[in-house]
């Protein structure tokens, strides 16, 4: 995709690069409005950000179409671009030795959640839809993801972000995350064995597991020796070097593209290598300050990962896929309610533990990180009803958690 892109780029000429000036300048005009009118409704500015790539593609001719046209490998490469930023913020804003601290108040709910959810994925795709193993194995991963931003928004609107249960929230949702993104990597890396396995592929897969698990052991050790070791030593020198803290914000996210220039080496995905990255600097408070001014990039490059999702989508199967959607938005949503609202009982009352559960229903970046980066391996692990399926989990998800959120937050207080 990227040699057809930069092919495209050197020969082609006219209408193409026209499509894509028009198509960025679009994009770029109208950003805040689509954020402003999704703040309006309250629900997160991705759900508008999709829509848009979904016009985009239906405009491009059709989502294949838009995939073979200089627009299209244009918006590709900007959605990885948008994917490392995403997933080093997410990194940037955790921090490891705090998520270790956290882990005795947080690790039943954390556990549960994943296990209940991840199952969940797991067993209604294999045996309801009776969809391959593989796939299985996608929504799985996908399905014990969150997405914090769009409850913790409800949650600081309401004046409860300090709470007990927000900052509960806070720390089981970013474990979530990073729990997902482990999953992810070693996902990645046995789904080759699994499409090429025969009679073999238990012992196949289970061999691959532990290379990954080998290789991802390696590339973590070499992201701490970083962080501890040279980390504030790269930041120094930078800040020396910079004439404007935008120079030295974007020499960190410099390092934070070679690092997960080397995990995507190493058989993982750039998104991986991209939230080891912002936890590498994660630890040091002069490289956490830079994140007001890598505020800018966020907002630039993010956005396109959801408008790529849009156009990746093929509006027939989307429309095909409403019952898939549905019934896997439901499993989506009730898995996380229950399996976060059990073990969250036994130590807060009924009513804190369902708004913690509906709190961690949104599946938005991550749960979209892992489709988007496994169709990459091979378009039939998820073919276009799943990818669509899995878009409306999204959409639907994201919109329904707010709106039960806010009535129960606001009876609370």
């Amino acid at each position: 995709m990227q040699q057809d892109f930069w092919t495209q780029l050197t020969t082609g000429i006219g209408s193409d690069s026209g499509v894509l000036m028009a198509a960025l300048g679009v994009i770029l005009v109208s950003g805040p409005s689509i954020k402003r009118f999704c703040h309006w409704l309250g629900i997160p500015s991705s759900v508008g950000f999709i829509v848009l790539g979904l016009l985009l593609g239906a405009l491009l001719d059709s989502p294949e179409g838009a995939k073979d046209s200089i627009a299209g490998a244009a918006f590709s490469v900007l959605a990885q671009l948008g994917v490392i930023a995403l997933l080093f913020r997410v990194g940037l804003k955790s921090h490891t030795s705090a998520l270790i601290r956290k882990l005795p108040d947080a690790s039943l709910v954390w556990i549960g959640n994943v296990l209940g959810s991840t199952a969940t994925g797991y067993l209604v795709s294999r045996y309801v839809f009776d969809w391959s193993l593989e796939t299985s194995l996608v929504i799985g991963t996908a399905f014990s993801a969150t997405s914090i931003a769009v409850s913790m928004a409800v949650w600081d609107e309401l004046g409860l972000a300090d709470s007990d249960e927000g900052a509960l929230l806070l720390d089981v949702a970013e474990l979530d995350d990073l729990s997902a993104a482990v999953i992810l990597a070693v996902l990645l890396g046995t789904l080759p064995a699994l499409l090429n396995g025969s009679d073999g592929i238990w012992l196949a897969a289970g061999s691959a597991s532990v290379v990954v698990l080998v290789k991802l052991a390696a590339f973590v050790a070499g992201c701490y020796l970083f962080a501890h070791y040279l980390e504030e030593r790269f930041t120094a020198f930078n800040r020396r070097m910079s004439d404007t803290p935008a120079s030295l914000t974007i020499s960190i996210l410099g390092a934070g593209l070679v690092i997960a220039a080397l995990a995507e080496s190493l058989g993982f995905s750039v998104a991986i290598g991209a939230l080891f990255a912002g936890l590498a600097f994660s630890r040091d408070q002069d490289a956490v300050r830079t994140d007001g001014g890598f505020t800018y990039l966020h907002e630039l490059l993010a956005p396109f990962f959801f408008i790529h999702i849009g156009m990746q989508t093929d509006v027939a199967a989307l429309a095909g896929a409403v019952d898939t959607g549905l019934l896997l938005l439901l499993a989506a949503a009730a898995s996380k309610l229950i399996f976060t609202f059990l073990p969250a009982i036994l130590s807060m009352g009924s009513r804190e533990a369902m708004a913690l559960g509906v709190s961690m229903i949104p599946r938005a970046e991550i749960a979209l990180v892992v489709v988007y980066e496994c169709r990459l391996i091979d378009p039939e692990i998820v073919p276009p009803t799943v990818f669509s399926g899995m878009v409306l989990v999204s959409l639907g998800t994201s919109m329904l958690s707010p709106i039960l959120l806010r009535r129960l937050l606001d009876r609370e207080s």
